[in-house]
């Protein structure tokens, strides 16, 4: 995609660079940053070309906005010398490259010729499994790993945070962070058997995929990237800012860039951030829980746990196994599956254990687990819910075994229903909350999408899908008209300047704010005001 404010310049490149020869197409052009993130909502590029000063939205802003949204575009900038130090000291981009205007043609292709070994070389070094292998038999510390993968697997709540600094130092590991975030990551495998990469080594793969998300990490934070049973864990570590900034910049690029690389689907279950490296135990199972949300909320996006559950699972009770499915089954709501589950669980129960006391405690275990699943997603216990514990002092005594069953299949669907409703209840007060913050703090010109989100504690991309779902419309659609008509109400009410009212709209440009307001109402403000004040004087004349 090229931007670029000056149409003969445009035009120019598209016509005179041999694209295809190159092996690139032009899949859309822009005026302004505005303008380009319209056409990337439908066509998403592998590069960006953009000039750096342009009129409504300027190239460091577009970059910055497309870092966020879509981290795997490779960003060139194509400007003037004196804008060169305005780039390197406005943003962390990681841009690829920088040519000074006026580029030649020859400059142009040279520079897409780089561009395109670097995305050959990335699938290749992804896809090269001889050097995959020889790299992993070369680099394979096994005493790092295996403490690696005791962080995620064994309880160190006994062990100091002096030993435990010493044992990061001993390893090396970039683990010192004043916060950590875990991310856990796996491969879709009905993706994986159908694409390209379905024929390949499974276990090179999985390597090859976890330096892949290394490589990306490396980028933005602190942090440690390996591979245990089937999936890549990332523990992120760095400043409290730092895990805030890239967290989900970073989840969204992993998603990006496997999908492109290596043709499947993945999953990412996000954490809790924490700030104990001895918590990262509590902090991988909660990202397994979040995983399991993957067949409701769907493949290729991270799944944040903080978005779905309030409070943390407790540690099980019974059976691992059995009881992270129940309490699954109840936090999705899948009435069918729910209903064969309990079967199957009653059935393994009563071949193996017959006793009334047994019985007693089995469904109490059961009860507790429907009550995990009640806890961490809502916050207040349903006094119907909690007086069911009564009812197990009295139906273990049941001859009817079916009567039971029959009894704890109710219970769960009772409690379904109540999350089901307490969950709705609670996104839509978030949504009225953040539409109502935003007709609150309109006014404020750094208003943004990831601000308002960090109000609401809730992740950008949950906030984002959420405010949309509920209020109709986008948060940037929601933003733009609340300021519209509020705009339109000083224009038409007051005698203020047109640059004071772009300001008390949240607009710092005067002819941005003009720009936005004629694209809403179809006229610029000068032009509203004065058909106003003809009508209003017209009307005065006739009473």
């Amino acid at each position: 995609m090229l931007v670029d404010d000056e149409q003969d310049i445009r035009q120019s490149i598209i016509e005179l660079v041999h694209w295809e020869k190159m092996g690139f197409e032009i899949i859309g052009e822009a005026s302004n940053g505005e303008e380009a993130l319209e056409v990337m909502e439908d066509n998403v590029p592998d590069i960006l070309i953009t000039d750096i000063k342009m009129p409504i939205m300027d190239g460091i802003e577009l970059s910055k906005r497309v870092r966020e949204e879509n981290p795997a575009v490779k960003i060139v900038f194509l400007s003037g010398y004196e804008d060169f130090e305005y780039a390197v000291s406005g943003i962390k981009l990681t841009i690829l490259e920088y040519l000074l205007k006026p580029a030649s043609i020859s400059d142009l292709e040279n520079m897409l010729g780089k561009v395109r070994e670097k995305l050959d070389e990335e699938k290749r070094s992804a896809n090269d499994l001889e050097t995959i292998e020889k790299d992993f038999l070369k680099k394979f510390d096994v005493n790092k790993m295996s403490f690696l993968v005791s962080l995620i697997t064994d309880n160190y709540s006994d062990v100091s945070e002096s030993e435990f600094q010493k044992l990061l130092q001993t390893y090396q590991l970039d683990l010192t962070g004043e916060r950590q975030v875990l991310l856990n990551i796996t491969i879709d495998k009905p993706s994986f058997a159908k694409s390209s990469s379905g024929s390949q080594n499974l276990e090179l793969m999985k390597f090859s995929l976890t330096n892949t998300i290394r490589k990306i990490v490396d980028k933005y934070v602190q942090g440690e990237v390996f591979t245990f049973t089937s999936n890549s864990v990332a523990i992120l570590s760095d400043t409290k800012e730092n895990i805030e900034m890239y967290t989900d910049i970073l989840v969204k690029e992993i998603n990006k860039s496997v999908q492109k690389i290596f043709g499947f689907s993945i999953g990412i279950g996000v954490s809790e951030e924490y700030v104990r490296i001895s918590d990262t135990k509590r902090a991988f199972q909660s990202s397994i829980s979040a995983l399991n949300y993957q067949t409701t909320l769907g493949e290729n996006k991270g799944i944040y746990i903080s978005d779905i559950e309030t409070v943390r699972q407790n540690e099980i009770v019974f059976d691992e196994v059995n009881e992270a499915k129940l309490v699954s089954l109840i936090k999705i709501g899948s009435k069918e599956e729910l209903e064969t589950f309990i079967d199957q669980l009653f059935q393994q129960f009563y071949v193996g254990m017959n006793s009334q006391e047994h019985l007693q405690i089995f469904l109490m275990e059961l009860y507790v687990s429907v009550l995990k699943a009640y806890k961490t997603t809502i916050l207040k216990y349903d006094s119907d819910i909690l007086q069911q514990v009564q009812v197990i002092s009295e139906i273990h005594r049941y001859e009817d075994r079916q009567v039971i069953k029959e009894w704890f299949k109710n219970f769960c669907l009772s409690a379904i229903a109540i999350i089901q409703e307490q969950r709705k209840e609670k996104s839509d007060s978030l949504a009225k909350q953040s539409y109502d913050y935003l007709v609150k703090h309109y006014s404020d010109s750094s208003l943004s999408l990831k601000q308002v989100s960090k109000q609401m504690l809730i992740s950008p991309s949950y906030f984002s899908s959420l405010f949309k779902k509920e209020n109709g419309l986008s948060f940037t659609d929601a933003l733009v008209k609340i300021r519209m008509e509020k705009a339109k109400e000083h224009l038409l009410t007051t005698d203020h300047k047109i640059f004071e009212i772009a300001i008390d709209s949240g607009y710092t440009d005067q002819h941005y704010f003009s720009y936005c307001f004629k694209k809403y109402f179809g006229e610029s403000p000068n032009k509203i005001r004065e058909t106003f004040k003809k009508n209003k004087l017209l009307a005065e004349s006739k009473s």
